[in-house]
């Protein structure tokens, strides 16, 4: 009898995992009011890059994973109001609808310009990096009808940017082509936000050398982005997936001279964060609240900073303004009602340059196995705790209902630089606003005898002339750097810190390329890169 119980349990349990990880269906027609169907309209879920366009009779037919619990449908189609339906999983495996498009705002004649002012380049400028964000991956993407975007100035003197069309966004590194259907979008230069339907389309691979790398690239840039921050907040895994979280009880915009997260804690200024006090799951909307009545600083601990303030945390970090003290997401870190969120510093960076469809997952993501997901939920008392003051962001730059991402560095060090007065440097690398593009190893290429290799995104770098017997440190021929007036040598460091750096960040390069000198002795055998910083 024991036998045939655990069977029926056993039974029961594979039935309930069969359910949850089977796909649902969306079918339905679109048509217009007059009721002709309407060929070719566009049927996506937002933010995804599950799609499909309906046939000659005006029919369609998705397929949604299982794990997508609630969509939102988007319908679209030239010269048409885009229609958006939010959808649930019901027990019934395909949903049968329809759709009727009603005539939208006649489209006006493009008219392209050859050339445009200084002005227009100015607000230009802004847009574009304000959009695509200043992430690694800014250099790989490139919007393809610009001549659908009108720029302006608010009274602020804040660009304003509307599009008669979706715009088309091409991400070389992701493989990905973005149609982003813009609501709205203002950005100073500093702050940013935006909103809009996107749909992600899937580029081709070439060669199975291009699907790696843009696997690479994807993994990469999910590892270290808010999203990925927020499913290992949902997971209570916040150490294990390189984030390490403490509340800021006393925001600090100067830090004169270098100091640590211990000795800030000490002072009373941080305070140690766990996953369980600033996140929690409701069971009514099967969502995740993300709460905290203090600005949180998140240092992402898989990202070395070598212009860094904490020196037992030399990561980059961003500081998250819950302005309204709390935010719902999904499962899959997707905010479902941002509720005004200001994200400054590393995070204030993102755009679509790093941006991921929804239904990207990395091969170790698992659904719902949060141990968040057994607490109820509590209210959250909306005011503001003793030392924080809300004037403190100036509400007017908060989009109440979205997320404001801020680009500029989260708090400044004040110190004297050390600097090698005895060295000169032999060669210098001339840097301009043209080269913000590139990478720090584009420039490397400038440094005569410098040879840069890339192999599956991989650098290595080294110049010819290397004698790999001078203390090159096991047959290592990488050269030392001297950033902002400290000697670092040790192939592995310096190539982490040539990763990470920003060509805007950049105010000097050069090299000495006789490194074997009284100035650095043998550890410079292999040259010396010099790199002074703006911060």
């Amino acid at each position: 009898m024991k036998t045939g119980i655990q069977f029926l349990i056993i039974l029961l349990l594979s039935f309930s995992a069969f359910s949850q990880n089977t796909s649902w269906e969306i079918s339905g027609k679109v048509a217009e009011k007059s009721k002709i169907p309407v060929p070719f309209a566009n049927v996506y879920v937002n933010n995804t890059s599950i799609g499909t366009t309906t046939n000659q009779n005006g029919f369609f037919s998705l397929k949604i994973p299982a794990r997508f619990q609630k969509i939102d449908l988007i319908i679209s189609f030239v010269g048409y109001e885009t229609l958006k339906k939010t959808l649930i999983k019901s027990d019934t495996k395909t949903q049968n609808l329809s759709f009727t498009l009603q005539n939208g705002l006649e489209l006006k004649e493009v008219k392209v310009i050859a050339q445009h002012d200084k002005e227009w380049r100015k607000k230009w400028k802004i847009f574009n990096r304000g959009l695509l964000g200043e992430s690694e991956y800014f250099k790989d993407c490139k919007i393809l009808n610009p001549e659908v975007i009108v720029l302006t100035y608010d009274k602020n003197k804040k660009v304003v940017a509307t599009a008669r069309e979706p715009i088309i966004i091409q991400n070389d590194a992701f493989g990905l082509k973005i149609k982003f259907q813009m609501d709205r979008f203002e950005s100073d230069g500093e702050k940013t936000y935006f909103s809009g339907l996107k749909y992600f389309e899937k580029n081709n691979p070439i060669s199975p050398i291009d699907e790696k790398r843009w696997e690479k690239h994807k993994k990469k840039s999910y590892r270290d982005s808010f999203r990925s921050f927020l499913v290992a907040l949902k997971d209570n895994k916040l150490q294990e997936s390189g984030f390490a979280v403490f509340k800021v009880l006393a925001p600090k915009q100067m830090y004169f001279g270098r100091t640590t997260v211990e000795q800030e804690i000490k002072d009373g200024t941080l305070k140690p964060c766990e996953a369980k006090e600033i996140c929690m799951f409701d069971r009514e909307t099967e969502e995740f609240i993300f709460y905290s009545e203090y600005p949180l600083m998140v240092f992402v601990t898989n990202r070395f900073n070598p212009i860094k303030i904490f020196y037992d945390y030399p990561y980059y970090y961003s500081v998250v303004n819950l302005v309204n003290f709390h935010a719902s997401f999904g499962e899959n870190g997707w905010l479902s009602k941002p509720n005004g969120i200001l994200i400054n510093g590393y995070w204030g960076r993102e755009g679509f340059a790093n941006m991921l469809p929804d239904d990207y997952f990395p091969e170790d993501f698992h659904q719902l196995d949060s141990t968040l997901a057994e607490t109820n939920i509590r209210t959250i008392a909306a005011i503001a705790p003793r030392g924080f003051k809300t004037d403190s962001i100036p509400l007017k730059e908060i989009i109440t209902q979205g997320v404001v991402y801020d680009s500029k560095p989260v708090s400044e060090l004040k110190e004297e630089r050390k600097e090698f007065a005895i060295v000169s440097n032999d060669i210098n690398v001339k840097i301009s606003e043209n080269d913000y593009n590139l990478s720090v190893f584009d420039l490397l290429r400038r440094i005569p005898g410098m040879v840069v290799t890339n192999v599956q995104g991989q650098y290595t770098i080294h110049f010819r002339s290397t004698n790999t017997n001078l203390g090159g440190g096991g047959g290592s021929i990488t050269p030392a750097l001297v950033l902002d007036g400290t000697f670092i040598d040790g192939e592995e460091t310096v190539m982490n810190i040539l990763n990470s750096l920003n060509v805007r960040d950049i105010k000097e390069l050069g090299a000495v390329k006789y490194g074997n000198s009284a100035a650095f002795g043998s550890r410079g055998a292999n040259g010396t890169i010099v790199i002074t910083t703006n911060k």
